[in-house]
């Protein structure tokens, strides 16, 4: 898949002339509506920040779970309250009785 997203234009921003003082050109507010979906993580992200990923970038990993058994991408890590040991024997039960 090619990637469609433009790289960000840095032509007119230029390092401070004064050492320990940085540029403010560009600093503008970014103007976001407001997140509506959680991503995997948790967090919210608002839609354009989403739209300016350039998940094709080969720094980028954008299929992390490729070649991971199904089970292995039911399992939910997130849960603040139980630790890792407790999470998997919940999963498992919960696995086993579904």
């Amino acid at each position: 898949m090619a990637s469609t997203k433009a790289t960000v234009d840095t032509t007119d921003i230029a390092p401070s002339g004064v050492p320990g003082v940085s540029d403010t050109t560009g600093m503008t507010e970014d103007n976001l509506t407001p997140a509506t979906d959680v991503a995997a993580s948790g967090a919210f992200i608002e839609p354009e920040i989403v739209a300016r990923i350039d998940v094709d970038h080969p720094a980028v990993d954008n299929n992390p779970r490729k070649g991971q058994p199904r089970i292995a991408n039911q399992i939910d890590f997130n849960d603040p309250i139980l630790g890792s040991e407790d999470a998997v024997a919940k999963n498992l039960k919960d696995q086993a009785e579904a």
